[in-house]
């Protein structure tokens, strides 16, 4: 396992114009932000995908085509970026709209004893759902620019919501407000079945790379700062500012999800009473939805049944054509997603287990170190690993986070590095 190292973490003040957001970040991270090299990263990524001369064609066609991404918000934000960094618009356009197409993840909620119960008592102890997450992606160079970020609605003001992300990607990927959390991992299925389905999927992936339609982080950047009511109807100040989310918000979001459009994604929400697993697709998706233990990687739910039935002796495959067109890469990713399933099954299923004989419980709870446990296993935790989160729903925070310096090797007699919740914030 890669030595673990700790997350900046950062103020973002939403009553500042939006292009000098990040200008507090910038000027602390612009010497790793000089290393990662963004501009040659996103020529890197096109020549893999298309080859030299494609890629050259490209390249410079994306310097006309991608100037602004669909929101005007987060457009602005990514102008104040380019002006404080010197990174080109259009390439972190490119960084903002691309980014979530290439991740490979292991998210999913889990039901745990109350960290704050007292041990005297852990047979009748509160228990409440934890969101974890892990990201993986083989760009090693971002490891660098990993920070966290608290959002507050004035200078001083509480802290609204909380996300986990790169510098200069202003969608969300992993985040928490009071009442809800969520992650969203890649998806290499999207609906086949005809092709008016295919066109209409290849254009809103188009529409959203040139800017005209909002992509899926994006959504879900709404999901975690928009107001979850009414302000009128807010009581105390704190109550104003600190909305917590309530069931009606998350069944209207959830139903939302069933007809937007959007590229393929796996979309993980938790509340502190269960956890939701959308298979997003252009204008469908499938929840799936728990009270104890839900998890996503990348993979669909279809695709463990399919293994069960090509284990069997007389099992037979059938494939159209197009599915044929990314078989092979399709295949790998889906193939090692459903092995960290099993793996993180048995070893939910053996700390259940455990936790009822410690506690006297007859329900299926874990601990806090348990979920800690999850995300540091070899199978789910690897070396293209970028940072691992555990997120409390209930209280809005995230409890525990750590992300990883493939560089560096932890077996020696370091300390693994653990960051938690009462970690000092770098303000403006």
């Amino acid at each position: 396992m890669s030595l673990t190292v700790p997350i900046p973490k950062f103020v973002i003040d939403l009553s500042q114009p939006p292009e000098l957001r990040y200008a507090h970040i910038v000027a602390e991270f612009q010497s790793r932000l000089d290393d990662c090299d963004l501009t040659g990263l996103f020529h890197d990524l096109l020549r893999a995908f298309v080859g030299k001369k494609v890629g050259k064609c490209l390249g410079a066609v994306a310097r006309v085509a991608f100037r602004r991404v669909y929101m005007e918000e987060e457009s602005a934000e990514l102008a104040g970026i380019a002006r404080a960094s010197g990174v080109p618009m259009h390439i972190l356009v490119a960084y903002n709209v691309l980014l979530d197409l290439l991740l490979g993840c292991t998210s999913g909620g889990v039901r745990t004893l109350d960290p704050d119960a007292s041990p005297s008592c852990s047979q009748d102890a509160p228990t409440r759902m934890l969101h974890f997450r892990t990201l993986d992606w083989g760009m090693e160079e971002l490891r660098q620019i990993i920070v966290e970020l608290d959002f507050v609605r004035f200078p001083g003001g509480p802290v609204v919501a909380t996300s986990v992300t790169y510098l200069g990607y202003v969608g969300v990927l992993t985040g928490v407000r009071k009442g809800l959390s969520m992650s969203l991992n890649f998806r290499p299925h999207h609906e086949r079945g005809s092709w008016r389905k295919r066109a209409s999927f290849r254009w809103q992936q188009a529409m959203v790379v040139l800017g005209r339609r909002q992509s899926i982080c994006s959504v879900l950047r709404d999901c975690l700062l928009k107001p979850a009511h009414d302000e009128k109807q807010a009581g105390t100040q704190d109550e104003k500012y600190v909305e917590e989310v309530k069931d009606d918000y998350v069944q209207a979001m959830l139903s939302n999800q069933s007809i937007s459009r959007s590229t393929a994604a796996y979309l993980i929400f938790c509340t502190p009473k269960k956890v939701y697993i959308v298979e997003k697709d252009n204008r469908s998706a499938s929840i799936r939805q728990s009270d104890t233990f839900l998890t996503a990687y990348n993979h669909d739910a279809s695709d463990e049944t399919e293994r069960e039935r090509e284990s069997t002796p007389d099992a037979t495959g059938t494939e159209s054509g197009d599915a044929n067109l990314d078989i092979e890469y399709s295949d790998q990713i889906i193939g090692y997603s459903l092995d960290r399933k099993d793996c993180l099954d048995s070893l939910w299923k053996e700390r259940v287990q455990e936790r009822q004989e410690i506690h006297e419980r007859q329900d299926e709870v874990v601990e806090l170190n348990d979920v800690k446990l999850f995300l540091e296993t070899e199978d789910i935790n690897n070396d293209e690993t970028h940072y691992a989160v555990i997120m409390d729903p209930a209280s809005g925070k995230v409890v525990w986070r750590t992300a990883y310096d493939a560089s560096k090797d932890s077996d020696d007699d370091e300390d693994d590095y653990e960051n938690n919740d009462e970690d000092s914030v770098i303000s403006q």
